[in-house]
């Protein structure tokens, strides 16, 4: 290719926008905080780190979020985002039974694909119960919205006929919840000590069986 083809290659490739600019540098500099987080733990991990090591300034971080922990706060808002819409690709318009089961494969995918990632986050997640109090109550409402989709599907199992009259919406979404935020802890803490895959189908069975009407 000639150096004239070359320049007007460039010149016909449309700039950026200031919006997504902004977009990708933050994409960026969640990317870097997750790895950082992974390998030294949110203590350590500091905002000049951040942005010089996502290939920005060090004053980058700093002068986009203010502080530490809002950074934080807008990488758990980040992967909320994420999350919902890879739920709503498993799960879509399902309901009782069978959406239990599209959440259930929606959370093996997610792990094996975005295993640094979920990491980062539980780690940022069980710190912020001492540490991060914007984190924690972030925390907090998403626990409640994911208690709330599992009652949701329940209910309406129930109301199909497709699950037990008898089974607590409520209380299962606890189980539930507890379920998977303990699964995911172990197998991060020990991969190789967990089969995630057979666990979650032994699960899956025993609990539909469960609660099969």
């Amino acid at each position: 290719m000639s150096a004239t083809r070359t320049a007007a290659s460039l010149a016909e490739k449309p700039r950026l926008t200031q919006a997504e600019r902004t977009a990708l540098s933050d994409a960026r500099m969640f990317e870097t905080a997750m790895q950082l987080i992974v390998e030294c733990g949110t203590h350590n991990t500091t905002l000049k780190e951040i942005g010089e090591r996502a290939g920005y300034s060090r004053g980058l971080a700093s002068n986009r979020f203010g502080s530490k922990e809002a950074l934080f706060s807008h990488m758990v808002r980040d992967f909320n985002e994420r999350w919902a819409a890879q739920l709503r690709r498993f799960v879509g318009l399902k309901t009782g039974l069978e959406a239990l089961e599209g959440a259930l494969d929606s959370l093996e995918y997610f792990l094996l694909n975005h295993t640094v990632q979920m990491k980062a986050m539980y780690i940022l997640w069980y710190e912020s119960i001492t540490s991060y109090e914007v984190v924690r109550r972030r925390l907090a409402a998403n626990h409640v919205a994911y208690r709330r989709d599992t009652e949701r599907w329940l209910r309406q199992g129930i109301e199909e006929g497709t699950v037990r009259a008898g089974i607590d919406p409520a209380c299962f979404a606890v189980e539930f919840s507890a379920f998977i935020f303990g699964l995911v802890y172990q197998w991060l803490a020990n991969p190789p000590a967990i089969d995630l895959h057979t666990v979650l189908q032994h699960y899956r069975h025993t609990t539909l069986e469960r609660l099969a009407a």
